[in-house]
């Protein structure tokens, strides 16, 4: 079952039925957020289709790779899909990349969302400047008192598409059990040691299009959204805990990863 959509489909059916759906979920944010500053997250990417839509968030780590939920790409060909970067406005961005790799966890588990984690590699060398920066990877864990800045351009209400402008959300990390707790009603639903939750409120969290973007923690990214069930209705919302995969991701980007990648074709 994909979450991500059925928790939009719950979103939507919600606010219709009970015709308050502008005011249980405010407009003009990432649900509950507000618009991020200019040059906040230069690591912050917007995965597109290649005429330019939308499709996921990502951060960049290094100066050929991007990662990502492999939710996000599974099922695409690289060359169908680029990387917009260095703009606040995901339709106005400083450059583009394109694709010519993308390597999935071997052990990506679509109807439960584990190991929900893709490196993404690009064409040509991700050039830097202030607008575009890569972010450094986690060494230890967290604290449940640490501030964390959640950024993202999905869904912010009912009526309106994806927004232009990023939007963010500082967020707390819930535990584990806490949230195995939270998420109790919904049995088919299973963390494991690769999630990491986060929550503030109800009305405050992720949605559709804000997949796989980046949770940070002082310039340290420590989680990409995973799913949300629903938008931002009280529960936490779900990410792969990147401290769990570092050795994936040094494996991935060194050449020494045994998964198998999907190449662009030379056609």
């Amino acid at each position: 079952m994909d979450y991500c959509k059925l928790g939009l489909l719950l979103f939507l059916l919600n606010s219709a039925s009970t015709g308050h759906g502008a005011q249980r979920y405010p407009t003009g944010r990432i649900i509950g957020g507000q618009v991020a500053e200019e040059g906040l997250a230069p690591y912050q990417v917007s995965l597109q289709t290649i005429p330019g839509s939308h499709l996921c968030g990502g951060a960049i780590i290094d100066k050929e790779w991007i990662i990502t939920a492999a939710h996000c790409v599974t099922g695409w060909p690289p060359e169908f899909l680029r990387i917009a970067v260095g703009s606040n406005m995901h339709t106005e961005p400083l450059a583009i990349y394109h694709l010519d790799r993308i390597h999935l966890h071997c052990n990506y588990d679509h109807p439960k969302y584990h190991n929900d984690i893709a490196l993404l590699h690009v064409n040509s060398t991700i050039q830097w400047n202030d607008r575009v920066q890569p972010i450094s990877l986690p060494r230890v864990l967290l604290n449940t008192s640490d501030p964390l800045l959640f950024t993202g351009w999905g869904l912010i209400s009912l009526w309106d598409p994806h927004p232009e402008k990023l939007q963010k959300l500082q967020m707390f990390q819930v535990t584990n059990g806490e949230c195995s707790k939270m998420l109790e009603e919904f049995d088919d639903l299973h963390l494991d040691v690769g999630h990491l939750c986060a929550f503030v409120k109800r009305y405050q969290g992720a949605c559709h299009g804000d997949n796989g973007g980046p949770l940070v923690y002082q310039n340290t990214l420590v989680g990409i959204h995973a799913w949300s069930y629903p938008c931002a209705d009280g529960y936490p919302d779900v990410f792969t805990n990147i401290l769990y995969y570092r050795d994936w991701l040094r494996q991935t980007i060194s050449g020494n990863s045994k998964c198998k990648s999907v190449n662009a074709s030379l056609n």
